[in-house]
């Protein structure tokens, strides 16, 4: 095994010292998204086992009032594309004819929607553990 050159070990050493420092500085004054040189907090902290989670799921109303859980196979929409833009729809709810569109392109023969709903299924906790109570407020309602 042949020995570091000086400049080898000199390039090592300052690849090091600014690894170290962009960690140190990311541990100080970073988030999520300078990951590898912050602690990923995600899932880094508990949530009060006293608060509901939350869920969001995408509904639509068809012409015969039958409501349909909108997801990826029927409309082609995941429900983390919908969490990622929450506050787009809640804004402007006209933005949802676009699941509309796909849920009408996906299922031809079927019922056209009446109307598309976001909704927020907040599963109340006591303890951390569920109390069976569920509650459902509409974020966002779109009707042609």
């Amino acid at each position: 095994m042949e020995a570091l050159s000086p400049r080898g070990r000199l390039t090592r050493v300052a690849v090091t010292l600014v690894v170290v420092a962009l960690t140190f500085a990311g541990t100080l004054f970073g988030d999520d998204f300078d990951f590898p040189f912050a602690p990923f907090q995600m899932f880094a902290i508990a949530d009060d086992p006293d608060e509901p989670v939350l869920v969001l799921r995408t509904d639509g109303i068809d012409t015969t009032g039958r409501r349909i859980v909108l997801d990826e196979r029927n409309a082609g929409v995941r429900r983390a594309e919908i969490e990622a833009q929450i506050d787009r729809f809640k804004a402007d709810p006209s933005l949802l004819r676009s699941i509309q569109d796909a849920y009408a392109a996906r299922n031809p023969g079927r019922p056209p929607l009446v109307e598309v709903d976001i909704v927020e299924v907040q599963h109340h906790l006591r303890g951390a553990q569920p109390t069976g109570v569920v509650t459902e407020v509409v974020l966002a309602r779109w009707k042609p």
